[in-house]
């Protein structure tokens, strides 16, 4: 694999992978304001909605990752 092709997929996998997580993480917070409203800790829910939000980027970028990688079954 070339290093130019290598480069692409790791920014594209950045990139997909941060919008999931961006989107995934406003979601969370959206569903979770009602327990904010009843009294919970705010910077609780907000460091979990980044925790969250970061977690599923991980998993997303990782996925983007071994994804670009060719089968030897197909080849």
């Amino acid at each position: 694999m070339g290093i130019i092709k290598r480069i692409a997929i790791h920014i594209t996998g950045i990139g997909i992978g941060g919008a999931m997580g961006l989107v995934s993480s406003i979601l969370m917070l959206y569903l979770l304001v009602d327990a904010s409203i009843n009294g919970a800790e705010e910077p609780v829910w907000l460091m979990l909605c980044a925790i969250v939000g970061v977690f599923i980027g991980a998993v997303v970028y990782k996925i983007v990752l071994w994804s670009s990688k060719g089968s030897s079954y197909l080849q």
